[in-house]
């Protein structure tokens, strides 16, 4: 058996550090693909560390936290935003830790292999790792340099390792949205069946594939959930460990299909999880929303709370443009189911999207924003177009010389404030944009949800300081 250390690169919303004092999610919430990993990996009787980024000061500590573990394989994996940072932990790795095996994978690796052999990795896993990786560490030498992972049975796989992320059961505590606390989040399936231009990943279909039966060499799509059961099973694991009253359901797409979801809903009134006053968030599309009203108001009876939905535009060029699927009509209507069932919306934008002839319009962004204005969701995520390699978008950005940087972190990121696209007067997007954040950005919230996540942590940790 090996001693595997597990390498986080996101450096959170305010870099090194910021996961020691979070505020926000990019600074809370644990790695799913890594816990999951360690969950696999601990089950074959591995020793299993995490190294988190955002736990740490900076390079020189990377290094030596590296050389103190002294592991035998050394896993990176890397979003897009994180791919310098996971080619510098492979570096590192090199150095620190020259005799361990040096994998590296997650979704820009699977995209873009050869950056991470250039880095120093041995092996490259592309798409999913549960069943192949420990495979490849019992013989790496079996492997090529570049390989798919073969993707594994959901409902096989051991729950994911949370408490591998320091102080989990404090970070439980943060309030997040209107979600009562403690907060666990969770993920019930892998891929999405849409195919909108923006996408990556899920959507695009680059990591959750498989081979296509008649030609081994091409990989197809492979989208499949996790049984209800297997899902209220770790759901209750959850509920005896943290006693829980908010979930965040991480999925691309929670209502992908219907009837999955309404077994869901009834599964969740027979173990009591409404009667306790657990709250949940899930997002869902502006069209199944209006396909299926009825399941909306399932869910919102089985406890969903927050309903994020991405709108993305209200310009019907610009929708039919992204494949969205969906009308600004259709985005209304969605508004309007979840409100009269006094659902509270998380409402997507995204803004500086050039149309098809590479030209971007103002009236496009002004259209959404004055929707927004108009149906006051409870909140408010905008974003500007950064488009990510391996969507349709980013090829055709490319192609059209519209990319101003192909810097992996600005291309990975969509926060404003980042000029990422040739043609789009940032300043003008800022300027229309700031009257309907007016409504959104308050600096007091962020304080005050950290504050009373401080407490909330000083008296848990009191707690367990006085036992039973």
């Amino acid at each position: 058996m090996a001693k595997v250390l597990l390498v986080n690169p996101r450096q959170g919303s305010r870099g090194w550090g910021s996961g020691r004092d979070p505020l926000d999610l990019d600074d809370l919430l644990p790695h799913h693909g890594l816990a999951q990993l360690g969950a696999v990996l601990q089950q074959e009787g591995h020793e299993v560390s995490l190294m988190d980024l955002r736990l740490l000061s900076g390079w020189e500590q990377v290094g030596r936290q590296m050389a103190r573990a002294a592991p035998q394989v050394v896993c990176v994996t890397a979003r897009t935003q994180e791919a310098a940072g996971a080619a510098r932990c492979l570096e590192l790795a090199k150095e620190a830790a020259p005799q361990a095996l040096r994998l590296a994978g997650g979704i820009h690796f699977t995209m873009r292999p050869r950056e991470a052999l250039e880095a120093g990795a041995q092996r490259v896993l592309q798409g999913e790792g549960e069943v192949s990786l420990p495979a490849i560490i019992a013989d790496p030498d079996s492997f090529p340099a570049i390989s798919w992972g073969q993707p594994p049975d959901l409902d096989a796989l051991p729950f994911a390792l949370r408490e591998l992320l320091p102080g989990y059961r404090r970070r439980l505590l943060y309030p997040i949205w209107s979600l009562p606390t403690p907060i666990v989040d969770m993920l019930t399936g892998r891929g999405c069946p849409w195919n909108c231009r923006f996408c990556c990943g899920p959507g695009e279909k680059n990591l959750y594939t498989q081979p296509a039966p008649n030609d081994p060499q091409k990989r197809i799509p492979y989208l499949r959930r996790r049984s209800v059961s297997h899902v209220m099973a770790e759901l209750e694991e959850l509920w005896k460990r943290y006693r829980f009253r908010g979930v965040i359901f991480h999925d691309d797409q929670f209502l992908m299909d219907p009837a999955w979801v309404s077994e869901f809903c009834q599964a969740m009134h027979q173990a009591g999880y409404p009667r306790r006053g657990v709250g949940w968030w899930a997002a869902c599309r502006a069209d199944m929303i209006c396909r299926h009203p009825q399941i909306i108001g399932d869910m919102r009876n089985a406890g969903l709370k927050v309903i994020s939905i991405g709108f993305e535009s209200f310009s019907d060029p610009l929708l039919k443009w992204l494949r969205k699927g969906t009308t600004s009509e259709i985005n209304r209507r969605a508004a309007a189911v979840c409100q009269d069932l006094g659902l509270e919306i998380y409402a997507n934008l995204i803004l500086g999207v050039p149309r098809e002839d590479g030209v971007w319009r103002r009236e496009d962004d002004m259209a959404g924003l004055r929707a927004i204005q108009e149906i006051r969701p409870a909140y408010f995520s905008p974003s500007f177009l950064s488009p990510i390699p391996g969507s349709r978008l980013y090829d055709w950005a490319m192609d059209k010389g519209l990319m101003l940087s192909p810097d992996h972190a600005q291309a990975g990121s969509r926060r404003p404030g980042r000029v990422i696209m040739a043609g789009v007067d940032y300043e003008e997007l800022e300027r229309l944009l700031a009257p309907v954040m007016a409504r959104y950005q308050k600096f007091w919230r962020p304080r005050l949800r950290h504050c009373a996540y401080r407490l909330r942590s000083w008296r848990l940790a009191r707690a367990e300081r006085a036992g039973p």
